[in-house]
């Protein structure tokens, strides 16, 4: 290829361009996602708001069902449970605790008193295992598994309470040893540097991951098919040969490439940008008290992820995402070049489709498997670095640490190369496959064509 090959681009980027932006399909899909980046997080918000408040007063002004709790201790701790009575949702509950009945016979009281609603605990203390604590109630009473969840964790929450105050520690003690674990997983490079274990990942980011690359799949879905369509269309209606005058084929490709590709340029920093400001919106709201802390956490779990985000991690993930999209639109032009009639499009995108759905399902399958067991070394550096499913997925684990900013260098420079060759190798052939009208080309004859034109 030399600069004359590229003769007419400008033009033929500007025509594809301006075409795709004024069609009503791109504007009703830019609004829709822009509405959607926008108003989504809100809306969480507010309504967790909603039923935050629903709920405060639902338990302010809701008593438990449990009227009696036979209380069987066997740890030798004082606990004090008037204090647990002074919780308003539990201050009709009564503590037995005298031992009239062994617990054998207070669980079989429980069977035959089925109109009240009363439940036994036992606690038990093993030096090996720790506290073992047991729940039980009647089946047949009125109380409920959620009254017994709610229960649950109030209780232990209260007698891990208890259990420090019968350490007799002081209370800068007891505080101290109150406060909860955060532990994080940090892993050496060869040079002695610290960065935190990717392997695993949390629910929020599982979320995230699983969202960005259903986004990712959309666009480069929309992007390719665009191409193709434009493509069978034109050979379909016999345009190309009028085009071609003028307009050299490598133009031809070039300009709807780097068309589509911007309108996915513009569409994504649209629709990122509605996002921000929604985040910001949704941040005016918490700080004024006008969200509840249960509604509050559709903001910090996106705010934990942006902490993680460095401006190299942006640059690299961007160029990466771009690359990808140019890549499956390539795929999609030769799909389109394929045809003779545009009714023979839907049975030729079925390889593609299929190509592009074999590669995001590996990667979904990587986000599970990240999420269950974190022990996915090879085939998550596998899926970064494989252009065909890195496309996908390579700049979410770029922007959550999950790979580092050297490996995410390494997987673009083979996304790039990539692209690169296989533009040059479907150049020659799409030059070749513009003009040909007959029956639709199969892979393997794009293949056939594809080793001639590379030999001659």
């Amino acid at each position: 290829m030399n600069k004359s090959d590229f003769r007419g681009f400008k033009q033929v980027f500007l025509f594809e361009f301006m075409t795709g932006i004024k069609k009503s399909s791109f504007k009703v899909f830019l609004i829709i996602m822009c509405a959607l980046a926008f108003f989504t997080t809100p809306i969480l918000v507010i309504v967790g708001n909603i039923k935050g408040e629903q709920n405060a007063k639902e338990n302010a002004a809701e008593k438990t069902e449990i009227e009696s709790i036979y209380v069987y201790d066997d740890t030798s701790l004082a606990i004090d449970y008037k204090l647990f009575n002074k919780k308003d949702k539990y201050s009709d509950v009564s503590f037995i605790t005298d031992g009239k009945l062994s617990y054998d016979d207070a669980v079989k009281e429980l069977t035959k008193e089925s109109e009240k609603n009363n439940i036994v605990i036992k606690t038990e203390y093993d030096s090996e295992v720790g506290f073992d604590v047991t729940i039980a109630h009647s089946k047949k009473s009125d109380v409920k598994s959620a009254a017994i969840d709610g229960f649950k964790e109030e209780y232990l929450s209260f007698y891990r309470e208890e259990i420090l105050k019968n350490l007799e520690v002081s209370e800068k003690d007891y505080e101290y040893l109150s406060k909860d674990f955060n532990v994080t997983v940090m892993k050496a490079a060869e040079d002695g540097s610290l960065s935190e274990d990717a392997e695993g990942i949390s629910l929020s980011e599982y979320i995230i991951m699983l969202v960005g690359l259903m986004i990712v799949l959309m666009f480069i879905n929309l992007s390719a098919g665009n191409v193709a369509s434009s493509v069978a269309t034109e050979k379909s209606s016999r345009v190309i040969e009028y085009l071609m005058v003028g307009t050299r084929p490598m133009a031809l490709l070039a300009g709807k490439i780097v068309a589509r590709v911007l309108e996915t340029v513009i569409t994504t920093l649209s629709a990122y940008s509605c996002y921000f400001m929604s985040q910001l919106f949704c941040t005016f709201l918490v700080s004024d008290n006008m969200a509840a802390s249960t509604s509050s956490s559709n903001v910090v779990v996106v705010s934990s992820v942006w902490e993680t985000i460095t401006v190299s991690k942006i640059i690299v993930a961007v160029i990466y995402f771009l690359a990808g999209v140019i890549l499956f639109t390539i795929i999609g032009a030769l799909t389109g070049a394929s045809v003779s009639k545009l009714d023979e499009l839907q049975d030729a995108m079925k390889f593609y489709s299929f190509l592009m759905l074999l590669c995001s399902y590996a990667d979904m399958f990587l986000v599970i498997m990240m999420l269950t067991t974190g022990e996915v070394g090879i085939f998550q550096d596998f899926c970064a670095i494989c252009p065909l499913t890195g496309a996908f997925l390579t700049p979410a684990l770029i922007l959550t640490g999950k790979i580092g900013i050297l490996e995410g260098l390494i997987a673009l420079i083979v996304m790039i190369i990539t692209v690169v060759v296989t533009y040059i190798l479907s150049a020659t052939v799409y030059e070749s496959m513009l003009l040909f009208q007959g029956n639709r080309l199969k892979f393997k004859d794009i293949v056939t064509l594809m080793k001639k034109q590379v030999v001659e």
